[in-house]
């Protein structure tokens, strides 16, 4: 089949290599200017978010299924464009995934829901929010409502650094900020793929990040299996239900970020697809075959070809690296899968038990790196088992 992927963020590459590894018939190309000779694609020289160009490419080359990873064709109608046109597409619909990019909106939807979320504060003017953060339970999460460009999220101790974090976001014209309750529980990220219609879980993961380093570990022990049929039925069909009124089915994969408690759980915000490095922890532990699986969803027949997405038994670690962090460039192990965006490298290692996982990938992270930079990584792995 020819297949276009839609999107030139280092996602879209790693798809179009498994693609390719599951089933070497396909023709993949992508909307990326990369000249590697990786022989997986064909690079096409069309801008992301050149909707009419995409469309006419995939008219006159006869593209039969398009996959979409950039959130600037998603917010651009590509969806729209393609449906109108009978193309077949892996895309939301941009009205659909309005919630993916405006932290205001998923709000909104949420208290109108009743999904658990943090108590939140919407704001448009500057002295409203520094107002509200004055009489606020400190500490508090101020975030950018518009997050296409960057997810700015962060946390107050004091109403000083509050308020001066409030006039630089609006300093740099952001039209209005969200402001919520702090929680002092670490994070995690579950991914549904959905129809419209239906929804089934992918994946679980946590991550602990600092400026240099990420780990990324899937799937998360933290989530059990009762917890992610609770989100499913109170979080996830609802919120499908309540978009398909208004913006048509959302199709794609939608990934919340949670803070989970004892019996009960809490979602920050959406995401459209798979969030930098977490895309690298799951695919190896997929057992499907990924291509048909999203063909199928594109077309609304999930629930009818699938009760479940088969994952393997096994645990997978990831640790995205600053370049610069790396004095060795070798990879002296054929078992770990690397891959790179502009200014990281993401290595990743699979194992029967993350523990093993783990412990190989930090050996060899010992070889390639200074001292100093193995030690860093591993203090935050001590952080991270701290949660």
């Amino acid at each position: 089949m020819k297949i276009l992927i839609a999107g030139s963020d280092l996602n879209a590459i790693m798809l179009a290599q498994y693609i390719k590894l599951q089933d070497s018939t396909h023709d993949i190309y992508i909307t990326s200017l990369d000249k590697s000779e990786d022989k997986s694609y064909t690079s096409i020289n069309i801008r992301e978010n050149d909707v009419s160009s995409i469309c006419d490419f995939v008219k006159y080359n006869q593209i039969e299924f398009t996959i979409v990873t950039s959130q600037l064709a998603i917010i651009n109608g590509i969806a729209d464009t393609f449906k109108k046109e009978g193309f077949p597409i892996f895309a939301p619909f941009s009205e659909a995934a309005r919630i993916t990019f405006f932290n205001s909106i998923a709000k909104k939807i949420m208290y109108k829901l009743k999904i658990n979320t943090p108590k939140f504060g919407i704001f448009d003017r500057e002295n409203l929010a520094i107002d509200y953060v004055r009489h606020a339970k400190l500490p508090i999460v101020i975030e950018n409502d518009f997050t296409l460009i960057s997810r700015d999220s962060e946390i107050y101790e004091t109403f000083s650094q509050a308020k001066r974090g409030l006039q630089k976001i609006f300093e740099n014209n952001n039209e209005r900020v969200v402001i919520e309750s702090y929680i002092d529980i670490e994070p995690i990220y579950l991914y549904f793929i959905t129809d419209g219609f239906n929804a089934l879980p992918l994946i679980g993961l946590e991550r602990h990040s600092e400026k240099d380093f990420s780990i990324i570990t899937a799937p998360s022990s933290k989530l059990s299996e009762e917890m992610v049929v609770k989100i499913l039925r109170t979080a996830i069909y609802p919120l499908l239900d309540d978009i398909s009124k208004y913006a048509g089915n959302y199709t794609g994969i939608i990934g919340l970020k949670l803070k989970i408690f004892k019996d009960n759980y809490c979602i920050l915000e959406f995401y459209n697809g798979f969030q930098e490095f977490d895309f690298q922890a799951f695919l190896p532990l997929l057992s499907e075959n990924f291509f048909n699986l999203l063909y199928d969803t594109s077309n609304g027949i999930l629930a009818e070809n699938y009760n479940y997405v088969n994952l393997n038994d096994k645990f997978s670690y990831s640790v995205a690296i600053n370049k610069e962090k790396i004095i060795k460039n070798e990879n002296i192990y054929n078992d770990y899968t690397e891959s790179y965006d502009n200014d990281k490298i993401i290595i990743t290692n699979t194992a029967s038990t993350l523990n093993y996982a783990k412990e190989d990938l930090l050996d060899y992270i010992k070889i390639i790196c200074e001292e100093t930079t193995y030690k860093e990584i591993t203090n935050l792995e001590k952080k991270a088992i701290k949660f």
